[in-house]
């Protein structure tokens, strides 16, 4: 497999066809079924696979002795047991790699950035046609910690089901199985990755989830300074982060464990919520447009899934509508603001009325649950970053619209010193079928004798470049 790369690579549009397909009104052949690579970016692999699947939970987590504040709660320990270091490399290469969407513009990691701890910085995130409807959630421990049900809304209850969703979502990575297959079957990785993880070449659906949810499992981070001091009765922990502690398990901990509360072993895991709904309260005023568990289970309105405490302090923004930037903002709201409601049962009418001080504890101690580590370790890293800005080579800020074009497109672009543009138009079949030239921020690209079907836009000034995929109705 190939690791090196160079600075031509990423400059030379290599278009692979990989099949072809007309717009057939009756068939209402969509956008999503043109399938093409741009680049041959391959991503830098180890010789020898990371170490994913030695995983070893902290004795801690299950103790009946020891006194942590942040308890685990009956965790199967085997659960990551799955993991395996072929599987999760392929798994990483998958998460990252951007031919899995549609456009090939979008990756799981568009969404969920590691130095986030696999969250993402904004309330929503931006998908292909509008923002998600909830924040994305942070996907660290995610295997393991508060396993009774996934996304916001807990409506699934196994993680493979809810990485298939977000896969084939057309507003996230709006993934077509069938056109991905054939895209990874003509890549120089893909074909020897699924053989040493599975023993054969052959792509599927069902390995590229099981594949994902490996690696996803694999993300533990049991390197906090949580972690580091429970087993020593804290020792090293300050008065402040002690006071924080205690403050947390006696006024939080009963919602925020570690674990499935015990309700594992029901037949369907987001059974507790009929048992215990209160526990997924948020003490956030019910909202029509949004009910949560209410959308799957009527009656349970403004329930919702209880994210791990772990590196919680680098996950902002809160809550499923990320309507909270910092951390000060939650333990404010929870302290003075919140909303009573059916379900109001663990939190007192109006808030918990934490001092000053109290708040600066509880924080205090939620930002010792980080695991710095985790956010820099190369192996949950981009396996195609050391290709991109090779040098000073930089990407050109460029829009194009409307796209589909019709008779025309707009190319508008960031160019304040009205350097020379070189524009170029390449067919699905890597053909050159217009090269021209401008200076200026706008370039209008006519229609003409275009047939319809899949184009690369390429643009090109200095040390700066770009290319857009365009879909000429």
């Amino acid at each position: 497999m190939k690791k090196q790369f160079t600075l031509s690579v990423l400059l030379v549009s290599a278009i692979l066809v990989l099949a072809s397909m007309s717009f057939d009104e009756e068939t209402k052949t969509s956008q999503r079924n043109f399938i093409f690579s741009m680049f041959n970016d391959e991503p830098a692999l180890p010789e020898t696979p990371f170490d994913y699947g030695d995983i070893s939970f902290p004795a801690h987590i299950n103790s009946d002795t020891i006194e942590t504040g942040y308890e685990g709660d009956h965790i199967d320990t085997t659960i990551l047991d799955i993991v395996q270091d072929d599987k999760s490399t392929l798994g990483r290469v998958l998460f990252y790699d951007k031919k899995l969407s549609a456009m090939e513009n979008m990756s799981c990691a568009t969404c969920h950035k590691q130095e986030f701890s696999f969250a993402e910085d904004k309330d929503l995130s931006e998908g292909i046609s509008s923002l998600t409807k909830r924040n994305s959630m942070q996907l660290n421990d995610l295997g393991w910690s508060n396993t009774d049900g996934f996304f916001w809304d807990m409506s699934f209850s196994n993680l493979k089901d809810m990485i298939g969703l977000p896969l084939k979502d057309e507003n996230e990575i709006g993934a077509v199985i069938e056109d991905v297959v054939v895209k990874m079957n003509a890549t120089n990785y893909y074909p020897e990755l699924f053989e040493k993880a599975y023993g054969s070449a052959e792509i599927t659906e069902d390995k590229i989830v099981d594949a994902i949810a490996n690696f996803i499992s694999s993300m533990v981070t049991f390197n906090s300074r949580f972690d580091q001091e429970a087993n020593k009765g804290f020792v090293g922990f300050t008065e402040q982060e002690m006071h924080g502690l205690e403050l947390f398990k006696e006024n939080c901990g009963t919602c925020h464990k570690e674990g499935s509360f015990a309700f594992n072993q029901m037949d369907h895991s987001n059974e507790i919520i009929f048992e215990l709904p209160f526990l997924f309260t948020n003490g956030l005023e019910k909202n029509p447009e949004d009910v949560g568990v209410g959308e799957w289970a009527p009656g349970f309105d403004g329930l919702y899934k209880l994210p791990t405490m772990r590196n919680i302090a680098e996950t902002g923004p809160y809550m499923h509508d990320g309507r909270f930037e910092t951390l000060d903002d939650v333990l404010d709201f929870y302290s003075d603001d919140v909303v009573e409601t059916d379900w109001s049962f663990l939190i007192p009418p109006g808030g918990f009325q934490f001092t000053d001080s109290e708040k600066s504890d509880i924080k205090a101690f939620l930002e010792t649950l980080t695991d710095e580590s985790f956010l820099t370790d190369v192996k949950w890293s981009d396996p195609f970053a050391s290709i991109v800005n090779i040098g000073n080579t930089e990407v050109l800020e460029v829009a194009i619209s409307p796209n589909p074009m019709n008779s025309y497109a707009i190319i508008e672009l960031d160019n304040p010193t009205n350097e020379l543009v070189q524009v170029e138009l390449y067919n699905e079949v890597g053909q050159l079928v217009k090269s021209d030239s401008f200076s200026g921020s706008t370039y209008q690209l006519d229609k003409n004798a275009l047939v319809a079907g899949m184009y690369n836009v390429r643009l090109q000034s200095e040390n700066k470049y770009k290319t857009i995929k365009l879909i000429v109705q």
